[in-house]
């Protein structure tokens, strides 16, 4: 009886259960696994995929993703979404290099003005999505436009270059023998995870992305925390931006091109749920870097840019189907070996007091 009440083999789950743990196995060690076995192609096939200065370049590669990515995936464990990432970066960027060079400004307070900007856009969208209702798709759809829009006009199309060599630290400088963005990368990922499993944030996350009535119920701050997550994802795009900007020593106008794109197709191919209410920070780690080493030993086997983009493109479709297929499963229900035996146990109704049972 004690194994059975502490979820011993008479009460685990059956049939439709088994599919789902296994394809909850796939959403974070699985991918690991895939993530392992990817790279070990590479490294077959191309000599150099394994050397140090290669592995720090993937590193570097997938950092400006990655962080982006860590509050993207919060949103999206809450049931929202931001698209105008990409453009927020840019916006920051063009807004960096306005102080920075046209205004005279210090460097210290044009990244300021640049991740206020980030900060105040994010504020924005979770104003109107998570306490006005509107659709996230709708109005990160509109930032997408509106805040490139922005940044166009502030460039005029021109690339503000030259911020000297204590700006060019951020994108092209190295500490503790690593990449600074990946540095960065790395503390945002640390406390992130503090975030989401040492802290009640995660589950309400999880709840809200769920059933916002039933989080909303007991007591969960369904408008407050997206809200909150929104402001980090536009400060996380604004730190992408002013990493890119470091990186080339110039505010282009075309910096952030695509990466709404990478940072979803991470996230999804790390197991968080497109509807929100499941998902693992862990596989949202290997899925960016399941992109990044794509990307890399695609590279390195010469293939061209456009088959790249092709693969990647399958990728996001391949973890698109395997959501709806996950969802589905979900519906199944689910019966433990305890209740299969009750189920199975003939009908019986006892006559209390007359010692007599009667079918």
């Amino acid at each position: 009886m004690r194994g059975r009440a502490n979820g011993g083999p008479a009460s685990r789950p059956l049939g439709g259960a088994r599919l789902l743990s296994w394809v909850g196995a796939y959403q974070s060690g699985g991918l690991l696994v895939a993530l392992l076995g990817l790279g070990a192609f590479f490294a077959s096939s191309n000599a150099n995929f394994l050397h140090v200065s290669n592995l720090k370049v993937v590193l570097l590669q997938v950092s400006i993703v990655g962080i982006v990515a860590i509050p993207g995936s919060m949103l999206l464990l809450s049931g929202y979404l931001d698209l105008s990432v990409g453009s927020v970066s840019v916006l920051a960027a063009a807004l960096f290099g306005l102080m920075a060079q046209a205004e005279g400004a210090s460097l210290a307070v044009a990244i300021v003005v640049a991740l206020a900007v980030g900060a105040a856009w994010g504020l924005m969208n979770g104003l109107l999505t998570a306490y006005l209702g509107f659709s996230p798709v709708v109005v990160t759809l509109g930032g997408y436009a509106g805040a490139r829009g922005v940044s166009d006009a502030i460039t005029n199309d021109n690339t503000r270059m030259g911020f000297g060599s204590k700006f060019s630290v951020l994108g092209n400088g190295t500490l503790f023998g690593l990449p600074v963005p990946a540095v960065i990368f790395i503390g945002v990922f640390v406390f992130g995870l503090y975030l989401w499993y040492e802290t009640p944030l995660g589950r309400h996350l999880t709840a809200i992305g769920a059933d916002r009535n039933a989080a909303r119920s007991v007591g969960v701050s369904v408008k407050r925390i997206p809200m909150l997550v929104y402001v980090c994802s536009g400060v996380a795009a604004a730190v992408g931006g002013l990493i890119l900007t470091s990186e080339l020593d110039g505010a282009s106008p075309s910096i952030g091109m695509g990466l709404e794109l990478q940072v979803l197709t991470a996230i999804l191919l790390g197991g968080v749920a497109f509807s929100g209410g499941r998902g693992s920070l862990w596989g949202v780690l290997f899925g960016v870097f399941f992109i990044g080493v794509l990307n890399n030993g695609l590279i390195l086997l010469n293939v061209g840019p456009y088959y790249v983009n092709i693969a990647v493109g399958a990728v996001l479709l391949l973890v698109a189907g395997i959501d709806v297929f996950y969802r589905r499963l979900e519906r199944i229900p689910i019966m433990t070996a305890d209740q299969a035996e009750v189920s199975s146990a003939p009908s019986e109704a006892l006559v209390v007091g007359s010692g007599e049972t009667h079918p």
